[in-house]
């Protein structure tokens, strides 16, 4: 009788949770990252194998996209990838409410952090699938060896989801692997099955991005200015947790006044981090050193591959390994001290709360996005047999799931997209984006024969390619100026290009 209850309530809970941020998902505009997976889905096919060679460039594996592809090739709306990310976000609270041994208070901060009232329900990426799969694997982690198979499927598709869970798959698996053949001495066929799963998932992985630092301009692995790197990610991963850090303006963000209230959040945060890793190690040595290899192996891709760049969703994933070594060793009674750990998981998780809210105000007030109302005005005043040309093919792949009939050309591919290709392509500096875009725009007009069509460019505000009316007033007709947004680089300008003769 008392369990029907709680799982009433935790029901009910859960709703809750569901309604709320439903709101924030019918508020939220899709931005080009969410409308490149879409795109890639909808235009390409796993039978060619065409999916699986341009993964290679977007440096992610495949699930998510295979995951989304059915609705796509139906010519269904964007929305229903919005749902299945709500929706995984929405299951996996339930799953917390539910089964795991944290106390209430623990709960009420990990389902109220900016994670999970905004960051995985909201944007509808492949993240947003990883506390579904993180939550299964720590509900069974404790009986895994009784559910070898359910468990292993879990781990490789963990690590098909996304790269920065590769070490955490890995380092899971391999003491999986261990344990029930050195430990234990299991060596029954669904032991053997459950391992070669576990390779073949962490092999997928291989496979699937083998090329991606030779293809893709923006995953390229350096190792020049390392200490500065690691300092740069350090401040993101945990300013980036507790405010809005715009990271192409790191060094040069805040007023004094808020500069210190995000200096000490970040080092509570840090301190916390670092007490809960502490007393994981304690609690279970193994779990614990295997949790902060698993986010270190994220961190170093941060530093060396990702040009030093952490998203919140990123961050958040990271924490995500928190919980679940936690809930490990929590569920399997190694834990001491549980009063003390759920303290300070529930601090850690609080401290983001705020970072939350002030993402959520933003997306209410503006626009996330303004690439559907660049498109509703190209729909309403551009002919569909011009040619849009988009300054930054990258931001404006939100335009182009708009509008599937128009033909969009890149200067950089020298050809029509439909979504972006990450080639290392030309890039501009703040002074001379506008002149080095404009003589790369009329050598394709004289190379291949674009003159026939009536040109006009899709200027986004991403550094400084959207300033044309200002130093070459000559050549381009501003037209439209789209709303303010909040996602960098998604606000627009539209101008009509004139040949000059």
């Amino acid at each position: 009788m008392e369990n029907k209850k709680r799982i009433v309530i935790n029901l009910i809970l859960t709703l809750i949770y569901a309604f709320i941020t439903f709101v924030f998902v019918l508020h939220h505009e899709i931005w080009a990252d969410e409308a490149q997976v879409w795109q890639i889905v909808k235009n390409l096919s796993v039978f060619d194998l065409s999916l699986f060679k341009h993964l290679v460039n977007e440096g992610h594996p495949a699930f998510f996209y295979l995951l989304v592809m059915p609705f796509a090739k139906l010519n269904m709306s964007i929305f229903i990838m919005q749902i299945l990310c709500w929706l995984s976000t929405v299951i996996s609270v339930f799953l917390l409410l539910q089964y795991s041994p944290f106390n209430r208070y623990t709960k009420f901060s990990i389902i109220t952090s900016a994670g999970f009232m905004y960051f995985f329900p909201v944007i509808a990426r492949s993240y947003s699938i990883l506390p579904l799969l993180v939550f299964l694997l720590a509900l069974i982690y404790k009986e895994r060896t009784k559910h070898p198979l359910l468990y292993s499927v879990l781990l490789a598709l963990c690590a098909n989801t996304h790269v920065i869970m590769f070490g955490f798959v890995f380092l899971f698996g391999i003491d999986f692997i261990c344990e029930n053949f050195v430990r234990i001495k299991n060596f029954g066929k669904q032991y053997i099955f459950s391992s070669l799963i576990i390779i073949c998932g962490l092999f997928a992985t291989i496979v699937q991005l083998a090329g991606s630092e030779a293809s893709n301009g923006s995953i390229q692995f350096s190792f020049n200015n390392v200490l500065q790197s690691c300092v740069d990610v350090i401040i993101q991963f945990f300013g980036g947790a507790v405010s809005y850090i715009d990271t192409f303006m790191l060094h040069n963000m805040f007023t004094p006044p808020d500069m210190i209230l995000f200096v000490v959040c970040s080092f509570i945060l840090a301190a916390l981090f670092i007490a809960l890793l502490i007393e994981l190690c304690f609690a279970d040595k193994k779990t614990g050193i295997i949790c902060a290899l698993s986010i270190i192996f994220q961190l170093c891709i941060y530093v060396f591959a990702y040009s030093s760049l952490i998203y919140p969703t990123r961050i958040f994933s990271a924490f995500l390994i928190l919980i679940f070594g936690c809930w490990a060793v929590f569920d399997t009674g190694k834990v001491v001290h549980k009063k003390f750990v759920n303290i300070i998981l529930s601090l850690f998780f609080l401290v983001t709360v705020c970072n939350g809210m002030a993402f959520i105000e933003k997306d209410f007030k503006y626009n996330y996005s303004s690439s559907k109302n660049t498109a509703e005005f190209i729909k309403n005043n551009i002919d569909k047999n011009s040619l849009i040309i988009p300054t930054a093919d990258a931001f404006g792949v939100g335009v182009y799931y708009y509008l599937p009939d128009y033909k969009f050309y890149s200067v950089y591919k020298h050809k029509e997209i439909k979504y972006m290709i990450w080639n290392k392509e030309k890039s501009f500096d703040n002074t001379n984006a506008h002149i080095l875009f404009t003589q790369m725009l009329d050598s394709d007009i004289k190379a291949y024969n674009l003159k026939g069509k009536k040109i006009y460019i899709l200027a986004t505000n991403f550094m400084n390619t959207n300033n044309f009316e200002k130093y070459l007033p000559q050549q381009y007709k501003l037209l439209y100026i789209s709303p303010p947004c909040f996602a960098i680089g998604e606000a627009f300008k539209i101008y009509e290009y004139k040949i000059l003769k």
